[in-house]
């Protein structure tokens, strides 16, 4: 069967006895009915119960007009909804109607009736949130031997946050000569060049720049082999070189 007349859903609620069983049986078996059952019962139980009353004829049509915004018939030249002088019988079947009942029966006939209930329709899931990057490689280079095309290891610049850079050095084979390896970045003019510091384990470091020294053109990662002798200044002795692009 179609959903249940909303005036059987009402009698549920103030007459159980007087409803037949298949509107019993159909709102035992269909959500959205036994929804709106609930939800008459929740708004009586939350106004609190009044006496059995016979509701104006013209009610219903009022209280759906009013949410329509549009004027009843039975409204006067003032504006004004003209009162019955008595009340009407219900059915023989029902003793009365709750004005609670009566224009919360109404109003969820309209929703219904425009298909603006939500009973039955669930929440958007949320799009999944993409995982940010953790950086990508800005340039990287291969180190070799200064006197040949020995390979000497690599080296990695990656973005990092508030314009930085991280330079990542792998060497290899730099020999045993006496003294400590030193990685400077070296300007391409051949002029300039910066220390970047030492590496201290196996010959593998990691260093943070700025970004704009890259940019600015020191690009030339050495590595030299420094004595232990104070001297702040490359000593002029590079096992290992290599341009960033």
């Amino acid at each position: 069967m179609a959903h249940a007349d909303v005036d059987d859903l009402a009698a549920l609620v103030i007459e159980p006895a007087d409803v037949p069983d298949p509107v019993r049986r159909h709102v035992g078996a269909c959500s959205r009915c036994s929804a709106t059952v609930e939800a008459l019962t929740a708004t009586r139980g939350a106004l609190g119960a009044d006496p059995l009353v016979a509701p104006p004829p013209d009610l219903r049509a009022r209280v759906m007009a009013e949410a329509l915004g549009r004027p009843t018939a039975a409204a006067t030249e003032t504006g004004t909804a003209e009162t019955p002088s008595a009340p009407v019988p219900l059915a023989s079947r029902r003793r009365g109607v709750p004005v609670w009942l009566a224009s919360a029966a109404a109003v969820l006939a309209l929703v219904a009736g425009l298909g603006v209930g939500r009973m039955s329709v669930g929440e958007p899931e949320a799009a999944p949130v993409e995982p940010e990057p953790t950086g990508s490689v800005l340039a990287a280079t291969s180190l070799t031997a200064l006197d040949s095309d020995a390979p000497r290891g690599a080296v990695e610049a990656v973005n990092d946050a508030d314009d930085v850079v991280t330079v990542s050095v792998r060497a290899t084979e730099l020999g045993d000569e006496p003294g400590f390896h030193e990685v400077w970045l070296i300007n391409v003019d051949g002029e300039r060049m910066v220390a970047l510091g030492i590496l201290a384990r196996s010959d593998n470091g990691t260093f943070e720049v700025p970004r704009r020294l890259i940019e600015e053109g020191y690009r030339i990662v050495d590595i030299s082999v420094e004595p232990d002798d104070g001297d702040p200044t490359h000593s002029g002795v590079s096992l290992a070189r290599g341009e960033l692009v």
